[in-house]
């Protein structure tokens, strides 16, 4: 005699068997559910791509006054400048012909120097010397050297002015106010920086010293 089932629930079914007639649980037949389309897709979501938008923190052109350059510069060879017996400031890099003024941030090395910018020295917009081409008069330090490629520096730059700053950029003033640290290379000189240490020429005498 064959088995006959007796329909529960649905998804349920007993089965009596001819030997006792009792009655043994079937397993209940499942049925999956189609999966969701969302759930067959990866939960992680994919790199998000950078905005082309996020301003940079790098100053915009029309921030940074592209005649003026920001260097470091060692005590000794600041006060050799200032005495005039240094009259060309020597570089490894050659700076873009339009460049005019050099502000100078002095070192403070085993104790002296100020670290501070604290000169500023103008130089012709389009002379940037190489070995050999450096006048031999009148003297300065550093120009026999020079000329005969014993330097490490490839550009020599003729000092015309200096200008001392009546108020000095002090390396606190620089991060606080300005936001930025020691100069490490050359960088342009941030607008808002020359109107307030250098500006236009009739408010001048209020912000720096004429010193040659």
């Amino acid at each position: 005699m064959a088995p006959s089932r007796i329909p529960l629930a649905s998804g349920t079914s007993f089965t009596q068997t001819t030997l006792n007639g009792s009655f043994i649980k079937a397993s209940p037949t499942v049925t999956s559910p189609k999966l969701d389309k969302a759930t067959r897709v990866s939960k992680k979501s994919p790199p998000s791509k950078p905005n082309s938008k996020t301003k940079s923190t790098r100053p915009e052109a029309s921030d940074r006054v592209l005649t003026d350059v920001l260097m470091a510069i060692r005590p000794v060879h600041l006060g050799n400048i200032i005495s005039q017996q240094k009259n060309h400031e020597y570089r490894k890099y050659r700076l873009r012909d339009g460049v005019k003024r050099l502000w100078f941030y002095e070192t403070s090395d085993d104790g002296q120097g100020q670290a501070s910018i604290t000169h500023i020295a103008v130089i012709p917009p389009t002379t940037r010397h190489e070995p050999g081409s450096v006048p031999t008069e009148p003297f300065g330090i550093g120009n026999e050297e020079f000329n005969a490629g014993l330097k490490q520096s490839k550009y020599g730059y003729p000092v015309l002015e200096v200008h001392e700053l009546i108020r000095p950029v002090t390396l606190t003033e620089m991060k606080n106010r300005w936001g930025m640290g020691p100069p490490m290379g050359w960088r342009y000189v941030e607008r808002n920086m020359w109107e307030d240490r250098w500006g236009e020429s009739q408010e001048r005498p209020e912000k720096v010293k004429r010193l040659f």
